[in-house]
C-alpha cells in the first residue's frame, strides 16, 4: 500500500507517476487530502462574463477565440456586462467570472476602435472598468481571468476583484515548437505565464491558475508544471486553486483529430497533483 510522501520531488513525483498502481494513488492522494482539507466539497455560484472574444493567440485546441467578421466575435459593451451580471444576481450567483482573449487590440484594429469609443487604450483597463462596475452596482465579486498581467494591471484589478485567474497551462516552451499547440501563441510563453502569477504573488492577490493536459505534452512536463506553481505558492501563499483541465477535440479546431487524454490519465494526474501541491 502506498503512503502519501510529503513534499514530493521530482524525482518522486516522475516514479510513482510511472510505477504506482492508480488504485494506490488514488488512495494516498484522497488520504492526503482528507487529513489537510476534510472532505466536505464547497462552491461559489458565478455568472460567466466573455468580455470579449477577441484574442492574438492563436492556440491550436481554443473554442472561444474568434477573429472579427467571425460568428461570436464580440466585445461587450458596459450595458451587456451590467445586464448578464444582473442576470447571474437573480439567479443567485455570487461571483462574476470575467474571462477574455489575450490583448486583442496589439493586432486587431477593430478591438482599439472599440476600446477608444469607450475611452481605454488597453484591453485590461477595460476589463478593471468593467469589474469595478459590476462590484458597485451588483455586489458581485469579481474575478478576473484576461491572460498577461503587468504589475499595473494588477494592482487595478486588486481594487475590485476577489481573486485573478491565469493558467499556466505548461510550463515547457517546447509546445511553442512549429507545429505544437502554442506555436502561434505569443503569450503563452511560459516565462512570461510565471512572471504573472509571481507579480500577484507580490501583491498577495488570491490566485486560480493549473495545467492543460492532453495537448501533446509529456507526464514529467505536467509535474515540472505543478513543481513550478508549488514553488511560487511556497513562496507568496497566494494560489488558492490549482485546475487540472483535460483536452477536448472539438470539429472547429487545428486539434480536431488529436487523441483527448483517457480518464485514467486525468486520475492519475490528479492524484499527482494532489501529492505535489
Amino acid at each position: 500500500m502506498l503512503t502519501a510522501i510529503h513534499p514530493v520531488t521530482r524525482e518522486d513525483a516522475i516514479q510513482l507517476a510511472a510505477q504506482s498502481p492508480l488504485s494506490e494513488l488514488l488512495a494516498a492522494a484522497t488520504a492526503l487530502r482528507a487529513q489537510g482539507k476534510g472532505t466536505v466539497i464547497t462552491f461559489s455560484k458565478k455568472v460567466f462574463i466573455p468580455l470579449t472574444t477577441l484574442c492574438r493567440d492563436y492556440c491550436s485546441y481554443c473554442t472561444f477565440r474568434k477573429d472579427p467578421g467571425q460568428p461570436g466575435a464580440h466585445f461587450m459593451t458596459p450595458e451587456e456586462v451590467l445586464a448578464l451580471a444582473e442576470r447571474g444576481r437573480h439567479a443567485g450567483c455570487k461571483e462574476a467570472l470575467f474571462s477574455l482573449g489575450d490583448q486583442p487590440e496589439k493586432i486587431f484594429p477593430e478591438a482599439r476602435e472599440f476600446l477608444r469609443a469607450q475611452g481605454y487604450s488597453r484591453t485590461l483597463d477595460y476589463l478593471a472598468a468593467m469589474s469595478e462596475l459590476v462590484l458597485e452596482k451588483t455586489g458581485l465579486l469579481p474575478h478576473a481571468n484576461p491572460g498577461l498581467m503587468d504589475q499595473a494591471a494588477l494592482k487595478r484589478l486588486k481594487d475590485s476583484n476577489a481573486s485573478v485567474g491565469l493558467m499556466l497551462e505548461n510550463v515547457s516552451p517546447r509546445l511553442m515548437r512549429d507545429g505544437l499547440p502554442h506555436a502561434k501563441a505569443p503569450d503563452k510563453v511560459p516565462a512570461l505565464r510565471l512572471r504573472t502569477i509571481e507579480e500577484a504573488g507580490k501583491l498577495s492577490i488570491a490566485f486560480t491558475t493549473g495545467i492543460l493536459i492532453g495537448i501533446g505534452e509529456t507526464m514529467d512536463e505536467r509535474i515540472d508544471s505543478l513543481l513550478a506553481i508549488r514553488t511560487l505558492h511556497e513562496k507568496y501563499g497566494h494560489i488558492q486553486e490549482v485546475i487540472i483541465q483535460n483536452f477536448r477535440a472539438k470539429p472547429e479546431i487545428p486539434m480536431a483529430a488529436h487523441p483527448e487524454p483517457s480518464l485514467k490519465d486525468m486520475l492519475r494526474t490528479i492524484a499527482i497533483a494532489r501529492l505535489i501541491l
